[in-house]
This record gives structure tokens, C-alpha cells and sequence, in this order.
């Protein structure tokens, strides 16, 4: 009776050391969510992850934030691509390399979103300014050195033959400079830097306020009715598509294919992406939960910050997403990628642009303190 009773004894600590070291388990692979290489989670928004030992459900069943501040910053690198424009005048094509970035801030109050475009632009390799500045000292110290000729002797009545030998150089020297268009194609978005538009809406769509200035106007207008696909990307307003209740744990594999490329795309997209969770992670005080992604994909249709509609054929060779463990919102996203992307006609011309682009998108993703007027 006595080995018995030692033996149940015995049992009953092996369970109790189980079930504490099950609890402990629990409570620190919740944790990890909540720092991530010394980086905290805002504690109101740790508060509301569902995570176990076993997963975490990325949840979309709360009510999503209506007073959202958002600043998104999206840079796209291109190397070594090629554009290739085409207008009334003829095509022009050139190769080039480099960043497009814009900064954008959202705010929503409500039914009122405010969109502004803090920065906007296109910046070349620091390679190719140090190449270029070589070259235009190389040019200058060699026509510095260079002796002047002789101002040649023109018999009277034949000086019309040298200007036309000149002008003949000069229009070398213009068709073998590179197009100027390619600088305007993807740096026409810096002329919105600074502005500002407003959209309000009745539940059943976002119209843009009237601005009397012109520019503002034409910009608002061609955002008007692409922007609750705008604001979606961007966090501000929640995606349509999720991940669902089933709780997901490193290892994990989440196919997206039809309707459910929606999680990343604008509807209407269509191929096939892979999505695998590596960890969980913060990002910006936002607990996350990081996917590799791959995969192709097309949409039409697409809008830019600038008003622009193009096509875009994208092949994800390797990349991360980071989605949020509270709410329907992609918080971050790195991507290396081949592009194709062209635009129909805009001031009598269309484009392409195709090439490698590493892709890099941050958010940062506030709830705002409600407003009284």
C-alpha cells in the first residue's frame, strides 16, 4: 500500500511538472510575438493576439480601427531594365537603373480619408552619378586641352555649307543622347509631392472633395474610383480576403490562388503565389506573423499614387510578407521580382517597362484617438 501511495504520489508531480512546463511553453512562445530581436509589440495591439503552442490565428473578426493614421513608404529598384515609350513622334527606348520612392500619408476619421503625398521622386545609382561626373570632367579637361582650329576661310556665297555640316553634328550628337522621356516616366510623380486630397464617403463608395486647384482636381479625380483598392493596400481600410480561423504555426504552407489572391492583390488577380510562415515577428510595434512568398501573377487595371493606370505581369522569385496577427492589413513587404508593366495612353502616349525590381514596402499602422467637433 505504501509503494502504492508513493507510486500515485509520484504520478501526480510527474503530471503537475507536465502541466507547468506545458504553461511555460504557452506562455513563452506567445512571447515571441511580443519582442523580436529587442523590438516591442505596442501592448494594445499584443493584447488582442490569439496565440497558442500550437499556432496563431490571424484574426479578422474585430472591428477594424475607423480613426487610422498610416505612412506608407514604397520604393521600387530597378536593374537593368529597359523602357521603351511610344508616342505620335515615334518610340524611343533606353535602358537604366534605379529607385523610384514615394511617401505617402493616409489618415482616416471616419467616413473622411485624407491622402498626402509627403515625397515623391527617382534617384539614379550613386555609381552612376560618380560615372557621370567623371565623364563630364573627363569631356571638359579634354576640350580644354584640345587647340582651337583655325577659323577656316569661307569664299563668299559658300558659308551655308559649314551650317549645314553643323547642323548635321548637332543632330547626331541629340539622336545619340539618351531619351529624355525615361526620366519623365518615372519621376512624373514628384510633381504631387506636398499635395493633399480628401474623399468622403455614404457606405457605398469614396468621393474625392472639389479642390479649386486644377492639378489636385484631375489627381482626385482619377483616385476617386480606384480608391477603396488604394486604401486596402495601404492598411487603411481592411482586405476582403484573410487567412481565415485555422491557427497557423511555422512550417505552415497557405496556396493562394482565384479569389484568395485577394489576401495581397486587388480582386480580380489572377495566378497562383505560395505563402509559408517562417515566424513570428514585430514590425513597427505590430505583432506579425512573417511569410516567404513566390510565385507569378498578373492584374489589369491597376492604379498608381499618381493617378495612372497600367497592366502588370510579376514574377516573385523570392520574398516576405509580413500580415498581421490582429487585423486584415499586410504591414510589410520585400520582395525581389521580374516586371512587366505598361501603361494605355496618357498625353498621347503609352509605355512599358520591364526588368528586375526588388520591392520594399514598410507601413506604419496607428490606431488614433476618436475626435470630437
Amino acid at each position: 500500500m505504501v509503494a502504492l501511495g508513493l507510486s500515485v504520489a509520484s504520478c501526480e508531480k510527474i503530471r503537475d511538472a507536465v502541466s507547468k512546463a506545458k504553461h511555460a511553453m504557452e506562455a513563452k512562445s506567445a512571447a515571441k510575438v511580443g519582442k523580436t530581436g529587442g523590438t516591442l509589440a505596442d501592448p494594445l495591439l499584443q493584447a488582442m493576439v490569439d496565440q497558442t503552442a500550437e499556432g496563431a490565428v490571424f484574426r479578422k473578426d474585430l472591428p477594424f480601427p475607423e480613426q487610422l493614421q498610416v505612412r506608407e513608404d514604397r520604393r521600387l529598384t530597378f536593374e537593368a531594365a529597359r523602357i521603351v515609350v511610344k508616342s505620335a513622334i515615334g518610340n524611343q527606348v533606353a535602358a537604366f537603373s534605379g529607385t523610384r520612392y514615394f511617401t505617402t500619408r493616409y489618415e482616416r476619421a471616419g467616413r473622411q480619408l485624407d491622402l498626402t503625398i509627403e515625397s515623391a521622386g527617382f534617384t539614379k545609382p550613386e555609381v552612376d552619378k560618380v560615372e557621370a561626373e567623371k565623364a563630364a570632367k573627363a569631356a571638359k579637361a579634354a576640350k580644354a586641352a584640345k587647340p582651337k582650329p583655325e577659323k577656316p576661310k569661307v569664299e563668299k556665297g559658300k558659308s551655308g555649307k559649314s551650317k549645314l555640316e553643323q547642323a548635321k553634328v548637332e543632330q547626331e550628337a541629340a539622336s545619340a543622347a539618351p531619351a529624355p522621356a525615361v526620366t519623365d516616366e518615372l519621376s512624373a510623380i514628384k510633381e504631387l509631392a506636398g499635395c493633399q486630397s480628401r474623399f468622403v464617403t455614404d457606405g457605398s463608395g469614396w468621393k474625392a472633395v472639389h479642390s479649386d486647384d486644377c492639378k489636385l482636381a484631375v489627381w482626385s479625380h482619377n483616385l476617386e474610383p480606384h480608391l477603396g483598392a488604394i486604401g486596402r493596400s495601404a492598411g487603411v481600410l481592411p482586405r476582403n480576403d484573410w487567412l481565415g480561423k485555422r491557427r497557423l504555426k511555422p512550417g505552415d504552407s497557405v496556396p493562394l490562388t482565384g479569389e484568395a489572391l485577394a489576401l495581397l492583390l486587388d480582386e480580380g488577380a489572377s495566378g497562383s503565389l505560395e505563402l509559408t510562415l517562417e515566424a513570428f515577428d514585430v514590425s513597427g510595434g505590430h505583432p506579425c506573423g512573417v511569410f516567404s512568398v513566390t510565385g507569378n501573377y498578373r492584374q489589369a487595371g491597376v492604379v498608381g499614387l499618381d493617378g495612372e493606370v497600367f497592366d502588370e505581369d510579376i514574377s516573385i522569385s523570392s520574398g516576405k510578407v509580413w500580415l498581421s496577427l490582429v487585423y486584415p492589413v499586410v504591414i510589410r513587404e520585400q520582395l525581389e521580382t521580374i516586371q512587366t508593366l505598361s501603361t494605355g495612353m496618357r498625353s498621347g502616349h503609352s509605355s512599358q517597362i520591364q526588368g528586375s525590381v526588388a520591392v520594399a514596402i514598410t507601413r506604419s499602422w496607428k490606431p488614433a484617438a476618436a475626435t470630437t467637433h
